[in-house]
């Protein structure tokens, strides 16, 4: 399998226009600097990548609290599925992926329900207990033979991290460690070239999608991964999806101004492949009471079950 990395961006099609203003203005800073880290000959050692990162992280904080948390863990989702083709790849039979994202997407539910008064310390699992299980049932042999098993370890330590973003008290310092295993580790793909693409998927996508609890308009996927395009296509219709519930029940939320920063889209654009495509939302607006009337797992059940 070659893994490359393969990115283009349209800032046209970007949620980055409509962001805050002082979040856009740290966002533009940070990304005219270099970083030794990403292996840029034109970096000069005075940037530091990971203050950086964590500057924009801390950007976010001047949100609600609940409201901060859902959106970095709305981050984390996007980036452990990116990451989770890399365990399907050399572990198939591993379970872990789809065990995490399902905690992952029931926990946002959760706390867009209940926004107002939602506690970001309750329902989040013991993550020791938690892993240490879900570890124990897996073979984690690999069926395919990596190039380095630092691919496979920081792949899923991704997972591992992503369950600790779940407590906001470690929220920053799990997403920071998820990042250093994407950008500089081999989580995503391996060696240095691509690097610098990847950090600005990241800065220019994924932070501005993620502000509006939103899936980024083009999903990042590493060239030479079989059935890149449908797997392609699965990650970005699972956040479409997903986007959608959680604003729905952000709707509901008392909170007159979470109503006005995510109303409900009636579509989704999304480029794959270098193609810009409507998704629908995949539920009508008629069977939102329906939907009114399940429970968290059963949206779960319903929604992440083709992640």
């Amino acid at each position: 399998m070659v893994l490359a990395s393969s990115y283009s961006f349209d800032l046209n099609s970007s949620f980055l226009p409509s962001i805050p203003d002082p979040l856009k203005e740290l966002l533009n800073k940070i990304r005219q600097q270099h970083y030794e880290e990403l292996y840029e000959p034109e970096a000069e050692g005075s940037a530091s990548l990971q203050d950086a990162l964590n500057e924009i992280l801390e950007e976010f904080r001047i949100s609600d609290p609940t409201l901060c948390h859902l959106r970095y863990t709305w981050m984390t989702l996007i980036l452990v599925l990116v990451v989770e083709p890399t365990v399907e790849y050399y572990q198939p039979l591993n379970s872990l992926p789809k065990k995490l994202i399902n905690s992952i997407v029931l926990w946002l539910f959760k706390a867009s329900r209940n926004l107002s008064n939602y506690d970001t310390s309750e329902n989040v699992p013991n993550s020791s207990k938690f892993i240490n299980e879900i570890f124990s049932e897996n073979n984690l042999n690999c069926e395919r033979s990596p190039a380095s098993f630092q691919i496979i370890n920081e792949a899923l330590d991704v997972f591992y991290n992503a369950l600790l973003v779940l407590d906001y008290k470690n929220s920053i310092q799990a997403i920071l460690e998820i990042l250093d295993d994407c950008l500089e580790g081999y989580a995503i793909f391996p060696g240095s070239c691509g690097r610098r693409e990847l950090l600005d998927w990241w800065i220019l996508e994924v932070v501005p999608a993620s502000w509006y609890l939103l899936p980024p308009k083009s999903f990042y996927v590493v060239e030479g991964l079989q059935n890149r395009e449908e797997i392609e296509l699965r990650q970005a219709s699972a956040l479409k999806r997903i986007s959608f519930v959680m604003r729905s029940l952000l709707q509901q939320s008392e909170l007159s101004q979470v109503k006005s920063k995510f109303p409900i889209p009636n579509s989704i654009y999304i480029r794959t492949s270098g193609n810009k495509e409507k998704i629908g939302t995949g539920i009508r607006r008629d069977s939102w009471k329906s939907l009114q009337s399940l429970n968290t797992r059963e949206y779960t059940d319903e929604l992440v079950a083709f992640v």
